[in-house]
């Protein structure tokens, strides 16, 4: 079996379906994922519209030095009035073109005086005009099913109609920290315990995508009950439960075991990653993704990043759960780790990265400084070869 961290992340994507979908209004659906495309009820253009200010003219009159007399105006609202030959009808930019003319003159093509236009130049080939349907005609299938609505898509669908889309719901997720030793961050903890950061880490994290409902963030103790009844509850209310804590090989690590006792199905446990190495992943009985992040902060950030953001996407319904991250030039990247996928945390510098040195993966510090991560795979050579750089913001 490839044991990869990308091949293991392709395991557990292979296990999930999307959710379901809704009808929602188009202002309601910003940012959701796309179910179905929308049909365009009319051409685009509508009509043939001016592509310029300037004077719509009929073709007898097309010449260099023509003399004709100013008539109407066409201009955005009303429908257009009829050209006349030996006239020039006042035409503004996107206003419906009059029947019978042939092109518009710009009006810096033109001069007008005395109630009449001379013309100085004539019109390109195209006229200035935007012909009826050139973007689009009416039926075609518009936006596309997997992507999100974004500003732009969501002006091309209100044109022809979309008042109403068909998205998928959003993707609801429970956060389920575990840990005798945390505490809250308003709480004074004594020196052996934490403030827990890995809860506001994660909602931080999540909190801003539009197709993602948080819908809670409880809190279990290292006991192999308050550990199952935590997740059975969360799983009762979510499509993917996040844990931290809790999954590595100690006599306290109760994860795994919590979600053989609520009926899910282990996808893996443990990669040849660092830090993250314990990582569980799992399903769910009805589907859901169990992602169990290993405890420490640095360890957290970039195993949610890596892993649960892609298999929140792939709920979601996302096209494409695993984007392609941007290529960015790494400064002074020493040489991979043997059998290892290192993630190292990074910070952007001019049009490149920098790595930072963390003492640990318990560095809030360091990762406090972060923008993201590189990941170096194992005996990658040193140097500034550009790699995919892992923002801990994403769409």
């Amino acid at each position: 079996m490839d044991l990869t961290p990308e091949a293991q992340l392709d395991r557990l994507l292979a296990q999930l379906a999307p959710v379901e979908t809704e009808a929602l209004p188009l202002d309601a659906a910003a940012g959701r994922v796309l179910a179905a495309p929308v049909a365009a009820d009319r051409d685009n253009p509508a009509v043939d519209v001016s592509a310029m200010d300037g004077w719509a003219i009929q073709r007898g009159d097309l010449s260099v030095g023509a003399r004709l007399r100013v008539g109407g105006e066409s201009r955005a609202g009303p429908a257009p009035p009829p050209t006349v030959a030996g006239e020039a009808i006042r035409i503004a930019t996107g206003a419906p073109f009059p029947a019978g003319a042939a092109a518009v003159v710009p009006v810096e093509d033109a001069t007008e005086a005395n109630g009449e236009v001379t013309l100085r130049a004539l019109p390109p080939a195209h006229g200035y005009v935007r012909r009826r349907g050139e973007n689009v005609r009416a039926g075609a299938l518009l936006g596309r099913p997997g992507h999100p609505v974004t500003p732009p898509v969501a002006g091309m669908l209100s044109t022809f109609g979309g008042a109403t889309l068909a998205v998928h719901r959003r993707v609801r997720v429970v956060v389920l920290t575990t840990g005798d030793e945390v505490r809250q961050t308003a709480d004074r903890p004594e020196p052996w315990q934490l403030r827990d950061s890995n809860g506001p880490t994660l909602r931080a994290l999540l909190g801003r995508a539009p197709w993602l409902e948080l819908v809670r963030h409880d809190h279990a103790e290292d006991e192999p009950d308050a550990v199952r009844e935590a997740l059975r509850r969360a799983l009762a209310s979510a499509d993917a439960v996040l844990l931290t804590g809790g999954v590595s090989r100690g006599a306290h690590d109760e994860v795994p075991g919590a979600a053989a006792a609520c009926g899910c199905t282990t996808i893996f446990h443990r990669l040849p990653q660092r830090p993250g190495k314990p990582l569980f992943a799992a399903i769910g009985p009805a589907g859901q993704a169990v992602l169990g992040l290993p405890g420490n902060p640095v360890s957290v950030l970039v195993t949610a990043r890596r892993f649960a953001v892609p298999a929140l996407r792939k709920l979601a319904g996302f096209a494409e759960p695993v984007r392609k991250e941007p290529l960015l030039p790494v400064a002074h990247c020493g040489e991979g780790l043997p059998g290892v996928w290192a993630f190292r945390l990074a910070r952007r510098a001019g049009g490149g990265v920098e790595l930072l040195e963390p003492k640990s993966s318990g560095d809030v510090v360091a990762a406090g400084d972060s923008d993201g991560f590189v990941i170096v795979p194992p005996g990658a050579p040193a140097g500034d070869t550009p790699r995919p750089f892992w923002a801990w913001e994403f769409d």
